[in-house]
């Protein structure tokens, strides 16, 4: 019989990391008027002592009317820090559950917090991360393998392929418990030896209890992670948010499939903006229309036979990234098949009817936005223009297009 791990009887925690669960942390019973700080809040709180050279730790202790003069400059008052301070008995009883169950936490000050996140993210990174399973892994990269939960045969084909080959190859998956794509590569790299990193949105308390992850847990094959508490049920707002952080704390991404909304699209055009990572997409004859999308945005191609035949897959995505990046171009599928099946015209055209849609923009704003060449745009627009699909109108004194009405 597999003995679990060993769960340490008095959690131990840094001072800054207890001030900021006790500031930050949803946990105990929750009491009408105290409202714990948002990100936003206890980084401006943390601005606001370090310009008094001072850390969160400082306030452990602390008068009201010190808490008072130490949040001077900031948009709450020192009443409410001491009632949050004053939460002490309730995080002891959290910490003691948690920690039975296996979980950690660490906070922005301590020395296991990823670095990643820090350079990444600057002032959106999250003050607390929880977790469970070996921390080390939270800063060693990997590849970000994201898709839709509802992907068809050939999306979760290339996952568990894919999965395999970061498993033969020593390479960290990093991905969500989201059923489909993501679950589907986890579950590949576990059953190949491989190592994996899961971001959760919601429920850790729970995900770490779940019999397909016990044993990767205890074996040190898998961490799991979330910037919120480890009790918080599912909201949409966290599951959009996690995307950035799976992103954040990898070397490069693949995204299996995406639609043209929802939380995979945000993340990659997140992604794509901050240029956090280099980004592939699954491209083949059966991709959806998001990711045709993301193909004509700028993300790299990559195809199942790429995946199941190139020497190295650390190496391929680090040529690839070169060859694009000094070619200054947009991938194309190398496939002549895959090729024909690619309408960039038909992908330009729905993407102009919702940037369009919501404001009419001029030539310049839609060669940015597609990051393409401003005679390729003339070229689409007037085709747009004569098929009835757009329609060219002046706009304080600029020429600016929008769908046709």
């Amino acid at each position: 019989m597999r003995r679990s791990s060993p769960m340490p009887a008095e959690p131990k925690i840094s001072t800054d990391t207890r001030a900021a669960l006790l500031l930050c942390g949803r946990f105990g019973v929750k009491r009408p008027g105290i409202k714990p700080l948002t990100q936003s809040e206890f980084h401006e709180l943390d601005r606001a002592l370090a310009a008094r050279n001072m850390r969160p730790g400082n306030l452990l202790g602390a008068k009201p009317s010190d808490l008072l003069s130490s949040a001077q400059g900031s948009a709450f008052c020192g009443e409410r820090l001491s009632l949050l301070l004053g939460r002490a008995d309730e995080l002891d009883e959290a910490l003691f559950v948690w920690a039975e169950a296996g979980i950690w936490v660490i906070g922005e000050r301590d020395e296991g917090y990823p670095v990643r996140l820090r350079r990444r993210l600057s002032s959106s990174r999250p003050p607390l991360l929880f977790g469970a399973g070996d921390m080390g892994r939270l800063d060693q990269g990997g590849v970000c393998i994201v898709g839709s939960r509802d992907s068809q045969k050939p999306a979760l084909h290339f996952s568990t392929t894919i999965g395999a080959r970061c498993a033969h190859e020593g390479l960290t998956v990093i991905s969500s418990d989201m059923r489909g794509v993501d679950r589907e590569a986890v579950k590949s790299t576990l059953s190949g030896k491989g190592r994996a990193l899961i971001v959760l949105s919601d429920r850790l308390v729970k995900t770490v209890t779940v019999k397909r992850y016990r044993e990767a847990l205890a074996d040190g094959f898998l961490t799991m992670v979330t910037p919120f508490s480890p009790d918080a049920g599912f909201s949409v707002a966290n599951a959009l948010r996690v995307n950035r952080y799976q992103y954040a704390l990898s070397d490069v991404a693949v995204v299996v499939e995406t639609r043209r909304k929802g939380g995979i699209w945000s993340g990659a055009e997140e992604n794509r903006s901050e240029k956090w990572v280099p980004a592939f997409v699954r491209t083949d004859k059966t991709m959806s229309s998001g990711n045709q999308a993301l193909l004509h945005l700028g993300l790299y191609p990559l195809t199942q036979n790429d995946i199941e035949t190139v020497k190295s897959l650390g190496d391929f995505f680090i040529s690839q990234t070169v060859k694009y990046r000094e070619s200054s171009t947009i991938p194309r599928v190398s496939n002549d098949k895959q090729q024909d099946s690619l309408d960039l015209y038909s992908v330009f055209l729905a993407e102009f009817q919702i940037i369009a849609g919501i404001q009419p923009r001029n030539e310049t704003e839609i060669m940015k936005h597609f990051d393409i060449e401003r005679v390729q745009v003339r070229k689409w627009l007037q085709r747009a223009l004569m098929e009835g699909s757009a329609e060219k109108l002046k706009s304080a004194g600029k020429v600016v297009w929008r769908p046709e009405s």
